[in-house]
Formats: C-alpha cells, sequence, structure tokens
C-alpha cells in the first residue's frame, strides 16, 4: 500500500469491501505501508503498486499485481473455505 499510488487508491475500497464480507476466523486483511516498511516489501517481492500477497500457514501462496478486481477475488476464493469467500 502506498497512499500516494493511483492504483491503490482505486482498490482500496474493493480491498475494504472484501475485508468486511470475510469471515474474520478465516482471513485477515492487512495493508502495509511499502514506504514506511520498505524492508517487508523487499523480502515480500513487491515491485510494483498495488501489489497483495495472500499468506497461508506463513507462507506467501499466491500474488495478485495490480487494480484486477477479479484476479484478486479469484484468488482468494482459491485459498479460503467455500463458506468464508469474499463478496
Amino acid at each position: 500500500m502506498a497512499p500516494w499510488s493511483e492504483p491503490w487508491k482505486l482498490m482500496k475500497p474493493v480491498v475494504e469491501t472484501m475485508a468486511s464480507g470475510l469471515k474474520s476466523e478465516a482471513a485477515e486483511v492487512w495493508t502495509i505501508s511499502v514506504d514506511r516498511f520498505n524492508m517487508l516489501g523487499r523480502l515480500l517481492r513487491v515491485e510494483a503498486l498495488p501489489t497483495f500477497v495472500l499468506v497461508k500457514e506463513h507462507r506467501a501462496v499466491a500474488r495478485v499485481i495490480g487494480v484486477n478486481r477479479e484476479d484478486l477475488q479469484s484468488s482468494i476464493r482459491k485459498h479460503l473455505p467455500p463458506s468464508s469467500s469474499p463478496p
């Protein structure tokens, strides 16, 4: 996340809607400023914004780059139990 990033500004409401539709025990949504936590950005290999990294059991299991809502929803659904999928 970078507050100055136009693509992030487009995706922020999408991410907030998806996060509010998830069951809290199934997943957590975190937004992390790559400006503030640049070491974490490097560790997660964030090279473009926005980058969404899905982590399961302490491992990155999927990565979605850009503003494609459908790709993000598809990746989330793939890694969650069916009853926990986002809107």
